[in-house]
């Protein structure tokens, strides 16, 4: 895990942003970004990479050996395991991220690990850093600029141009990183994070200070795009979303622990 130190940051994201794409800019989804504020956070510790399929045998296999139970969140149905789905076998290396993960699957992972899942501030914060505003982990140019790769999501031209069909072993582009050094935050998985979604918080938002989202909702958050993300996507500010109960080969997890 990764350190992160207390400070401010920039949250949310910018209606330029949108200046190639107008028909997108009143998207629901995408107007929920704004406007852009200064939110202050405490200190806390967040995975360097995305889970791994590996790391996540592990948890089901621990599961099977042991039938407790405790690290569940207390709405996931009783009845209701942790397996994958819709993982085929391009998926199941085991340096890629763990996906065909529901929100339920990513809260109960992170508990068994001893940890948690971190809020949206502190993903975005982790993902943008302190200081100046950054479209993507790296900086503000493209994914490809000068020729370096660094994300793994579905650019112009063909999905396998970055070198990865499907989703890449993490930390396969160093060259994008946040500036805190964390790995994958544009791309490869989306990540679920802790916060219910709701559309119009940041237009309302009166706490500018560890931010901890809705206290109920219908939909979950998740952060950083997938490998069939578009540019605009792969965004630190882009807020996607689902069900607890919604799994797909596009969702995963990384987790977070207080100090």
């Amino acid at each position: 895990m990764v350190y992160i130190p207390a400070g401010e940051f920039l949250m949310g994201g910018r209606e330029e942003e949108f200046d190639q794409r107008e028909e997108l800019k009143h998207f629901r989804n995408y107007a929920a970004e704004r406007p852009v504020h200064k939110v202050r956070m405490k200190a806390f510790y967040i995975d360097k990479n995305e889970v791994t399929q590996a790391q996540y045998r592990r948890f089901l296999e621990a599961l099977a050996a042991d039938p407790d139970r405790s690290m569940d969140h207390p709405d996931q149905p009783s009845d209701v395991g942790h397996e994958q789905q819709f993982v085929d076998e391009p998926l199941r290396g085991d340096r890629q991220p763990a996906v065909g993960l529901n929100w339920y699957d990513a809260y109960a992972y992170c508990r068994w690990a001893g940890k948690r899942l971190p809020t949206e501030a502190e993903w975005e914060y982790a993902a943008r850093g302190g200081g100046e505003y950054r479209t993507y982990p790296w900086g503000n140019e493209a994914p490809d600029a000068g020729g370096v790769w660094r994300a793994n999501y579905w650019p112009p031209g063909g999905r396998d141009r970055d070198g990865y069909f499907h989703t890449a072993p993490v930390g396969s582009f160093p060259q994008g990183a946040s500036p805190f050094g964390i790995m994958d935050m544009a791309g490869n998985a989306e990540e679920w994070v802790q916060d219910w979604l709701d559309f119009d918080a940041y237009k309302r938002a009166t706490v500018f200070e560890n931010p901890t989202g809705p206290a109920q909702g219908t939909r979950k958050v998740l952060k950083g795009g997938s490998q069939i993300a578009d540019q605009l996507q792969i965004r630190i500010a882009t807020r996607l979303f689902g069900s607890p109960q919604l799994k797909s080969p596009n969702q995963g997890v990384r987790c977070a622990c207080d100090p």
